[in-house]
């Protein structure tokens, strides 16, 4: 019996003005997977990225998620979708750059009503995961690219997300830190059970997932 996707996009569609995004693309993602979404510059990579994660609306077609369509949610069901069954790492890690390392990390599971004590410490034991013990009170500033990163995959990680969306996750690191994240980022996801679908254009990247799609002109254009 075959297994059903935890998402499907089903011929969405996505225009910016007379630019066509997105034209008519299919996708099947299934629990566990890690699914590595490639193509040039302008191809659609990052819009289907966010599209697939509620961040934008599509024009046209449905997104499914665990059996259920995403893309008619109003703001407020998306936030909360994106909150509690979606996780997030991005190129330059987008933390708050007031918060210290962990109160970035706790910041998702206080919008979520964990209680103080319990969220202060689920977000310790994620840093010390990512190993960063001893790094919980600095600030964004005060740490290197690879450091701000493994808080961006603590943060991402600490609500036990069912998809891991990253954007060119290490996009912004030098060759050994790319390295040091994506095994970390990736075994991370594997031991928790959590879909990871993430843009690169690196091939040495795309090579940690299990099938990467590639996007050309807004259509898939090929899948390995």
């Amino acid at each position: 019996m075959s297994i059903a996707p935890v998402i499907s996009a089903h011929n969405i569609t996505k225009s910016y003005g007379r630019t066509h995004a997105l034209n008519g693309v299919s996708l099947d993602v299934a629990p566990g997977e890690v699914l590595a979404i490639m193509g040039p510059s302008g191809s659609g990579k990052s819009t289907l990225l966010h599209s697939l994660a509620a961040i934008s609306n599509i024009d046209n077609g449905e997104i499914i998620f665990n059996g259920n369509r995403i893309d008619k949610l109003n703001d407020n069901q998306r936030s909360i979708l994106r909150r509690t069954s979606f996780g997030f790492v991005f190129q330059f890690g987008q933390l708050v750059p007031e918060l210290t390392a962990i109160d970035n990390v706790v910041l998702p599971l206080l919008l979520n009503g964990t209680k103080r004590v319990q969220a202060y410490e689920s977000a310790n034991t994620w840093l010390d995961k990512v190993g960063l013990n001893g790094k919980e009170n600095s600030l964004p500033g005060e740490l290197s690219g690879g450091q701000a990163q493994r808080v961006a995959i603590a943060r991402a990680m600490v609500i036990k997300p069912k998809i891991l969306f990253a954007d060119e996750p290490t996009g912004s690191l030098d060759s050994l830190n790319s390295e040091r994240i994506m095994e970390l980022f990736i075994g991370t996801a594997k031991k928790y059970g959590t879909t990871v679908i993430m843009v690169t254009h690196e091939p040495s990247i795309a090579a940690y997932a299990d099938r990467e799609v590639v996007v050309r002109d807004g259509k898939i254009s090929g899948v390995k």
